[in-house]
């Protein structure tokens, strides 16, 4: 995915009330793009990634857990249950990247809404 069209992607999911960060990763975990900065660092998105691939049970994201609640090849949905620090919601690009989300604990979504309307906007 080009920064044009994560652009894009970033502008059509920000319509949404909730969105904290939306980041793009590579197949080998590294960031591509980052909606705003903030501090994820390449050892943290490959570990993401690395979770998400080889179907383990948590990931940890900016030193916070989350348990993994869908884990397959082109989606993931995890949730902050123990300190309310929100979901993390993911999908694999057409292009074979990974766009990945971090949303705030309350928003008009659930977790599950959340990873299919990522895949959706992943796939346009």
């Amino acid at each position: 995915m080009n920064k044009e069209k994560f652009e894009k992607v970033v502008e059509d999911i920000n319509e949404y009330e909730g969105v904290e960060e939306v980041f793009l990763l590579n197949n080998e975990g590294e960031v591509l793009f980052k909606s705003k900065e903030f501090p994820l660092t390449n050892e943290e998105s490959k570990e993401i990634l690395d979770a998400w691939k080889n179907k383990k049970p948590s990931i940890t994201y900016l030193n916070n857990r989350y348990a993994i609640i869908k884990n397959d090849e082109i989606q993931l949905a995890a949730k902050n249950i123990v300190g309310g620090k929100g979901n993390i919601a993911g999908s694999i690009t057409k292009e074979g990247d990974y766009l990945i989300i971090h949303t705030a604990q309350e928003t008009g979504l659930i977790l599950l809404e959340w990873s299919i309307f990522v895949n959706k906007i992943a796939w346009l």
